[in-house]
């Protein structure tokens, strides 16, 4: 066996020592690793990078309200005539009453007969309240009948007829009717009280227009009226503004 040269000796030892540091750094690596369990070595990864956060409104944005058009619905729109200081249409706040009304023209006149107009009862949208003078109508406040608030209020629907119904009055005596957006008379269904309601038409006149009726299953036309005794052309003429015939509340004007 030949023995080695002086270089193959070196890098034997060499060789050696590179295996005894492997080795040994091996052993402290394990020995590391026991001496303590819970801690475990990872590599790192590099993390992707934070989502930027969410954009925030502008502040103007959040403190501006929701813009809406005005509610023209919720108005009651209602014409004040008569003995007013300002008659015309007025568009009032839902729930609007007579009162409301009258205020919304100005008020009354001097010789207003505001005791004809219910002024407690509510307005109803595309209604006329008509306000008499003293002079067109002396006597008499608003209808009784409430029945529907155009009749309380003494109002009138647009385009329609409306029925007269029966008046409060002083001394029994009914109120007159002095224009004809204060309604009309129903010959063939109002009772006495409110057939003296028309021009010219008293307890006896009223009677036998009641007796007319019954003996000839009502009235026909207005123009019946000249066939009961005591009614010429200038009495039918004052009172045909005032009167319809029909079955119902309704009627019809002819």
């Amino acid at each position: 066996m030949r023995s080695l040269t002086r270089n193959e000796t070196i890098g034997l030892m060499a060789l050696l020592t590179l295996i005894t540091l492997i080795v040994g750094g091996m052993a402290a690596k394990t020995a590391l690793s026991a001496a303590s369990p819970g801690i475990t070595l990872r590599e790192t990864s590099p993390q992707a990078p934070a989502a930027p956060p969410p954009a925030r409104p502008p502040v103007h944005a959040l403190n501006a309200a929701p813009v809406s058009e005005p509610d023209t619905m919720a108005q009651v729109v209602v014409h004040v005539a008569g003995a007013v200081k300002k008659p015309g249409v007025y568009r009032l706040p839902p729930g609007a009453r007579g009162e409301d009304a009258l205020k919304a023209a100005g008020g009354p006149t001097a010789d207003a007969n505001t005791d004809a107009i219910n002024l407690a009862a509510r307005v109803e949208d595309g209604s006329q309240l008509y306000f008499p003078t003293r002079k067109e109508q002396p006597e008499g406040g608003a209808p009784l009948d409430t029945a529907s608030s155009t009749a309380s209020t003494g109002t009138s629907a647009p385009g329609g007829t409306r029925p007269v119904s029966k008046a409060a009055h002083k001394g029994g005596k009914p109120g007159k009717l002095t224009d004809p957006s204060q309604g009309r008379i129903n010959l063939n269904t109002a009772t006495a009280e409110e057939l003296q309601r028309l021009p010219g038409v008293g307890p006896a006149m009223a009677e036998r227009l009641l007796e007319f009726r019954k003996e000839n299953g009502g009235f026909q036309s207005v123009e019946d009226l000249l066939q009961v005794s005591g009614i010429g052309d200038k009495k039918f003429a004052r009172m045909r503004p005032f009167v319809m015939v029909g079955s119902g509340a309704k009627g019809r004007h002819k």
